[in-house]
């Protein structure tokens, strides 16, 4: 069978192209065209994202290489010469993002010795896997140097070459052992086998900003973005920085002291917010204790209120730090019930046995010890709770 002749690798700038269809079989629900020649990019070959596009009007969804061929998946039948169109905005941004990772992967290269040993490209990030851990200041040479070959405008050449005639080349890493090897080449930067799409020039890039890094295995992982990529990339953090700014009535480059100033404020409410709960809470306890029920020399708190389980828990706390005390109490909601048991330390009542008799009520999840117990419900059922745990402690 003839070959796929690969025209996006001899120009990833033709959008247009007349091809003839070599095959085009029925597998599954689509139909699989091989093509004479194409422009569009088979998915992930090389790590980047296949190309968008139609042929005679026909939406291609998927696009694979099967060895020499290029397989174009589509819900229609098509035969003869065809007419191929791809989205050239898909393909320029992915021409961006690939050449963009090669000028990252030299000046990590060239500045300090880092290998890339992971590539991959979505459609709205670029990652790169490096085998050294960078710091902060290591990532803003990169990028420094980086910008600096966008702006020198170098030149972008693709070239085969034979695998003895390549490895004379001082190529950034070593590539497969193949008959023909694509080589790009950035001018004076960076030899690298390479089968994507490339822009002409490294102005075409625009920028190449990288926006997050992260540990990974024994190196670094690197987030970054190219062209217009970046461009909105930026245009969306501006916005925001500028609405932050406005919304804090500051300059932009106060912005992090003002955020400072507010978590510290923000702790210290916290904080206080929490001692005066404690406040009320202890201040709950007591009012509490003050009208127990005696019975046998056990005094008795059965509650209902309206408060969340943390303060029910911590309230049930304060009132059994005294000797003789028993407290149940629950607190209703409308989607639910919560409900806290718990003893003084000297006494011995089987709270738990009461505890799951009421939980089954209100078909409540959680546990604890026989001095504290406490769970939620989806059912609002506490004043059934109350009665059950009444007549049980009280018999």
């Amino acid at each position: 069978m003839k070959t796929s002749e690969k025209i996006y690798q001899e120009n990833s700038y033709i959008t247009e192209l007349e091809a003839e269809v070599i095959s085009c079989i029925k597998k599954d629900d689509c139909y699989e065209a091989i093509l004479d020649r194409t422009i569009f990019y088979p998915h992930m070959s090389g790590g980047q994202p296949k190309d968008e596009g139609t042929i005679n009007g026909i939406d291609v969804f998927n696009v694979q290489e099967r060895g020499d061929d290029i397989v174009h998946m589509l819900n229609d039948e098509i035969s003869g010469k065809v007419k191929l169109n791809i989205n050239f905005g898909k393909r320029f941004d992915y021409m961006q993002q690939h050449t963009g990772q090669h000028i990252l992967s030299y000046s990590f290269s060239h500045l300090f010795g880092g290998n890339t040993v992971g590539f991959h490209m979505s459609d709205n990030y670029t990652t790169i896997d490096l085998d050294i851990t960078l710091t902060e200041e290591m990532t803003e040479q990169a990028e420094q140097l980086c910008n600096k070959i966008i702006y020198d405008n170098k030149v972008v050449s693709a070239k085969n070459y034979s695998y003895e005639e390549a490895m004379k080349l001082d190529l950034r890493k070593d590539p497969l052992k193949l008959d023909v090897l694509r080589i790009i080449e950035i001018q004076d930067c960076d030899f690298s086998a390479c089968g994507g799409t490339h822009v002409r020039n490294t102005g075409e890039l625009g920028i190449i900003k990288v926006t997050k890094t992260e540990k990974y295995k024994q190196g670094t992982r690197v987030e970054f973005l190219c062209g217009t990529r970046a461009l909105n990339d930026y245009i969306i953090k501006n916005r925001n920085v500028s609405a932050l700014s406005s919304l804090l009535t500051c300059r932009s480059d106060m912005l992090m002291d003002n955020f400072e100033k507010i978590i510290n404020e923000n702790k210290q409410l916290k904080k206080d917010v929490n001692n005066m709960n404690n406040s009320l809470n202890e201040y709950k306890a007591r009012e509490l204790k003050s009208g127990a029920m005696v019975h046998e020399g056990v005094k008795y708190i059965f509650t209902a209120s309206d408060e969340d389980v943390k303060d029910l828990r911590y309230i049930c706390s304060k009132i059994t730090e005294d000797e003789d005390y028993v407290a149940v109490m629950v607190s209703e909601a409308e989607d639910g019930c919560s409900l806290v048991i718990g003893q003084s330390k000297n006494l011995k009542i089987n709270i738990k046995d009461v505890f799951e008799k009421c939980r089954a009520f209100i078909n409540g999840k959680g546990g604890g010890n026989n001095f504290l117990l406490q769970c939620t419900g989806d059912k609002s059922k506490g004043a059934q709770c109350l009665e059950t745990a009444k007549d049980i402690l009280l018999k």
